[in-house]
């Protein structure tokens, strides 16, 4: 039956997967390749699992070592957000506003309301953290952030929702493409062209794909990312045309053309905060300067 296991044991368990070598994991934990060597010994003795063998002189991890490592890093990284929420909360004296964005608000939307914001609160702290959709929901939930922006669906029954701005969705190219020419890009002249998108979860692409199936147009999808960053920097590097929100494509107009599309994309941004938590002053002032 197997012992407890520690936490030094499961460090340099962790440190070993990810150095490869247990005198580099030696290294990394500012200790010896003995010591190492038995606390790897103690682990697998205390699991009663074999977790590595010798494989031509070096260790090689097995297929349970490779589970347990999942479980492992998984650990860590739970620990590291408790950190984070945790100094997040010792700078609280001083005002906090913890804001949850998609990663394309934070980058087109939120730089110049923030700039804004600390002119008029210089003591505040704020803690910007960018999150998927799903994800802001779990940390409004869990009152880890005060609001979230997004232009993804949210649960209206869960959250107090708004619209905050209206816009809509552009096709971005290269500055020598043949379409940066046209003074907008429609369907028929979209689908000749294999394209750059974000992966089914987002509103745009949704919209985008029933459109193409509603006219008959076939999808040839050359990329697909979870980025509209990303999208924006295959498209200034020539790789294709992509079809993003007009947030993030204006924060890198210069590295392309922008041109409108017909018919057009709605997008919305919402914000969104707790229905069982009250806001804050910081909160309320923030909400209103995006409104306004």
């Amino acid at each position: 039956m197997g012992r407890p296991l520690n936490f030094q044991q499961i460090q340099v368990f962790k440190t070993v997967m990810e150095t490869g070598t247990t005198t580099k994991a030696a290294i990394a934990l500012n200790t010896t390749q003995p010591s190492i060597s038995r606390k790897l010994a103690d682990l697998q003795q205390a699991t009663g699992v074999q977790l590595f063998e010798l494989h031509h002189g070096r260790l090689r991890p097995t297929r349970e070592g490779r589970h347990l490592y999942q479980s492992v890093r998984k650990h860590f990284e739970g620990l590291a957000k408790i950190e984070t929420v945790v100094g997040i909360l010792r700078k609280s004296g001083a005002g906090v506003l913890r804001i949850g964005s998609t990663p394309t608000l934070a980058t087109g939307l939120l730089p110049k309301v923030i700039e804004r914001f600390m002119q008029r609160f210089p003591g505040t702290f704020i803690s910007l953290q960018t999150e998927a959709t799903p994800q802001l929901e779990d940390h409004l939930r869990q009152e880890l952030i005060d609001l979230a922006l997004t232009t993804g669906a949210m649960d209206t029954a869960l959250f107090q929702c708004s619209t905050i701005a209206r816009a809509k969705a552009v096709c971005i190219v290269p500055h020598d493409h043949e379409l940066a020419r046209l003074p907008s890009v429609d369907l028929d002249t979209l689908q000749r062209f294999r394209l750059i998108l974000l992966n089914d979860s987002d509103n745009i692409v949704i919209r985008m794909r029933e459109l193409l199936g509603e006219n008959g147009y076939p999808e040839d999808v050359a990329v697909e990312t979870n980025s509209s960053i990303t999208i924006c920097a295959l498209v200034a590097a020539g790789v294709g045309i992509g079809v993003v929100n007009p947030f993030i494509a204006n924060t890198f107009s210069g590295q392309f053309a922008i041109k409108d599309l017909n018919p057009p994309i709605p997008v919305e941004v919402l914000l969104a905060q707790s229905i069982t938590m009250a806001p804050s002053m910081l909160t309320k002032a923030f909400s209103e300067m995006l409104v306004s």
